[in-house]
């Protein structure tokens, strides 16, 4: 199981940089794509974790885990609706709001991924 999740976050990788390398992307752009890259990658393998029993199945983990899931779709929706208005040729105001959004989406991430990452550290203090 685990070579398979290493092939599906390889095959992953190398369709976002495919797709950075065909579009014309801002540095912005290109570090909010790694951000959501990055944070999903945790949020999935916390899910995994959590279903083959690797986390403790409690409401902490389950409510951290689904927590996380759901800033990951939101900072990815508010990507899209950016990446919407920047395709339709929208004003610079639009995309500028839709920019700060995105940011705002973004920064609740961090917080939602070190409470996924705290999980192991409880695990594995349990399990010492």
């Amino acid at each position: 199981m685990r070579k398979r999740r290493t092939v599906v976050k390889f095959t992953s990788t190398v369709a976002i940089a495919i797709l950075l390398a065909g579009f014309a992307c801002s540095n912005w752009e290109r570090q909010t794509y790694q951000s959501l890259a990055a944070s999903k990658a945790v949020v999935d393998q916390a899910q995994a974790d959590y279903e083959s029993g690797a986390l403790p199945k409690t409401a902490v983990s389950f409510a951290a885990i689904n927590e996380a899931k759901a800033g990951q779709v939101a900072a990815v929706q508010s990507l899209a609706a950016y990446e919407g208005i920047k395709a339709n040729k929208g004003s610079t105001t639009a995309l500028t709001s839709s920019q700060a959004t995105v940011n705002a989406t973004l920064a609740a991430l961090p917080n939602l991924i070190a409470a996924v990452k705290a999980l192991y550290l409880q695990t594995k203090a349990v399990t010492k």
